[in-house]
């Protein structure tokens, strides 16, 4: 019931209000997943190189990434 809300914003500005935070969950969602998509290459470049040349000791930094990416 969208009666509700217009209690807190009469009139024409409802629909400004509307429109602008919109905006602003999608340009945040969307720096969201740019960093997510780069933690997640982060961590598989730490995965192939830990499993090419015998360094296990970067499979540590690489499930930090993939935590940080979720």
């Amino acid at each position: 019931n969208c009666s509700y809300f217009k209690h807190f914003t009469p009139g024409e500005t409802s629909e400004i209000f509307e429109v602008t935070t919109q905006k602003e969950y999608s340009i945040s969602a969307a720096a969201i997943a740019i960093f997510s998509v780069g933690f997640a290459i982060m961590g598989t470049i730490c995965v192939l190189l830990s499993f090419t040349k015998k360094r296990d000791y970067l499979l540590k930094p690489a499930s930090m990434f993939y935590t940080f990416a979720g």
